[in-house]
């Protein structure tokens, strides 16, 4: 089975990624969550969902991966086993999708001096600055570039919906994949 990596830490905005790994559910892809704390210890996200993550980062190989995705929150981006493991995913080639905040590790990463991107963050977020390449940002929901796709944190859905079009989950030409999230229905 093709795997899929959730990136969480403490602090990450579980709904930011929820209808993704929803879709992910019963698709050929499994999930796989890793986070930067030693093994065995609880990641508890902003909505204290507790969640024990499958390995650590330190023992992630990506060339076991299709792609890597990074919810927003409050990320360490001094992590450098992080930003080391996130590089790699992005030098191979990997898919990565990061949203809200998330995208602050890929700019300690090094990717945002080589992508478009967006994200919910900006330059009043002091503790961001050394690692952004403002440059680089769109003022857009979502921006694909190359191997990697960012939105802002409030556009989950289309930020999920892109990221299944880039795994081939759904079709690169359907406009509304997941109109079942956006309209209530009876259903």
């Amino acid at each position: 089975m093709k795997k899929v990596l959730l990136f969480v830490y403490d602090s990450f905005a579980e709904f930011e990624i929820s209808i993704l790994i929803t879709c992910l559910n019963g698709s050929d892809y499994e999930l796989v969550t890793c986070s930067p704390y030693s093994s065995g210890r609880t990641v508890t996200s902003a909505g204290k969902l507790k969640v024990m993550p499958d390995i650590t980062a330190n023992e992630v190989d990506p060339d076991d991966y299709f792609a890597l995705i990074i919810p927003g929150g409050n990320p360490l981006i001094e992590d450098t086993g992080v930003t080391n493991m996130i590089r790699t995913f992005f030098d191979k080639h990997k898919l990565i999708g990061a949203i809200c905040g998330g995208p602050a590790l890929l700019g300690a990463a090094g990717i945002l001096n080589h992508v478009k991107y967006t994200a919910s963050l900006t330059q009043n977020d002091t503790q961001y600055l050394p690692v952004m390449n403002w440059d680089n940002k769109e003022e857009q929901h979502l921006v694909a570039d190359q191997n990697v796709v960012t939105a802002t944190g409030s556009n989950y859905i289309i930020f999920a919906e892109e990221v299944l079009r880039q795994l081939k989950i759904v079709p690169a030409d359907e406009k509304n994949p997941l109109q079942y999230f956006k309209e209530p229905s009876m259903s």
